[in-house]
């Protein structure tokens, strides 16, 4: 069988591959001060604020039943707030926003934001459930990447997000991707198992992009409750296993095989939490802002002790105070791989750069 070119490890190069690395050379010469400035930190174990998570509303027109968030009702930062935010983190030499909410396009000043982070130089991603791409695809076409939610086949999927969300993604992928945006998909795992999982990978390779699989966390954002409740241990490892057959066999398949395989665990007993918090680089190289304007190590630790106000602080010297979280730890796929990352793990790096 012949591995198309999503396959990991593969050393094909087109003509396609050499012209869509040449589009990134300028964004990538424009950071490269600030790579160095985070390469000099690494070196010497000083922080930098590499990527921040930006919750710009916990307002959000889906009532997941995994989700909790839109129930918070927390303030939200104004958006001369956000605009200092940026400014100073940027400063410090910020590289990558991760917008997130709630749903970050309900936010009438959404737009204006993103404006700034990419006058600042700012990679932006943008996590969404695709529902307003039709009203807000200029915004969407400024971004760099954007991670749409789709759980799986219609009556799955709509069952624990929102009636109409699956015909709603399919629609926002194909939108996003008409004005140059590279897409994921995000499928946060409940049950169904394998079916699910060959459903959505099936429309991502019908799409053109690459899926993620996430198992679902505490409904509040709780990093010591428990990971994926509805899901064995036994399911865990089911569809671990199945994901790195796929991805073997050139599946657009987006965990790395290192996450996979720890994903697995041992035997049929999947692995629920990865690093611990204490292990995390989280508050050392990236952080999260909370809707309110709190500074925290990533969005799973807004209850973090001592609340560091970034409003009141300042975000870079926020960021400066903030501490080792020292929560049990998360299966988060996203923050896993940047560990694996920032330790140098082939593996992952492989999977990371076949995706750039």
């Amino acid at each position: 069988m012949v591995a198309p070119p999503y396959s990991e490890g593969s050393m094909h190069v087109s003509l396609k591959q050499v012209g869509s690395a040449a589009q990134h050379v300028v964004p990538m010469a424009r950071q490269a001060p600030r790579l160095a400035r985070f390469a000099l930190a690494r070196l010497t174990g000083r922080k930098f604020p590499l990527m921040v998570t930006m919750s710009l509303t916990d307002k959000c027109n889906f009532r997941c039943i995994y989700c909790h968030l839109p129930q918070m009702n927390r303030d939200e930062m104004s958006t001369a707030d956000w605009h200092r935010a940026i400014d100073e983190l940027a400063d410090a030499g910020m590289m990558r926003v991760s917008i997130m909410g709630g749903e970050p396009l309900v936010r009438k000043d959404v737009g204006e934001l993103v404006d700034h982070l990419k006058a600042r130089g700012i990679n932006v991603a943008m996590n969404t459930n695709g529902w307003y791409f039709r009203d807000k695809i200029d915004v969407v076409a400024k971004l760099d990447l954007v991670c749409i939610t789709l759980d799986g086949p219609q009556g799955h999927n709509d069952g624990q997000r929102h009636p109409g969300a699956h015909d709603r993604v399919l629609e926002a992928i194909d939108l996003a991707k008409s004005r140059g945006v590279k897409v994921i998909t995000m499928t946060v795992m409940t049950k169904g198992g394998i079916d699910i999982v060959d459903y959505v990978l099936h429309v991502a390779r019908a799409k053109g992009v690459r899926s993620f699989f996430q198992v679902e966390h505490d409904a509040e954002g709780d990093p010591n409750k428990t990971i994926g409740p509805s899901i064995s241990d036994d399911g865990i490892a089911e569809v671990a296993q199945h994901l790195l057959r796929r991805k073997k066999e050139g599946w657009p398949v987006g965990p790395s095989k290192t996450f996979l395989k720890q994903l697995a665990g041992y035997g049929n007993h999947g692995q629920r939490r990865f690093y611990s918090c204490n292990d995390c680089f989280a508050s050392r190289y990236f952080l999260s802002i909370t809707p309110t304007g709190f500074v925290v190590p990533c969005p799973l630790t807004f209850r973090s002790e001592p609340p560091l106000n970034g409003r009141q602080l300042g975000f870079a010297k926020a960021f400066e105070m903030l501490a080792q979280p020292q929560d049990a730890g998360c299966g988060c796929n996203p923050t896993t791989e940047l560990n694996y990352l920032l330790h140098f793990r082939p593996e992952a790096i492989f999977n990371a750069l076949e995706f750039a």
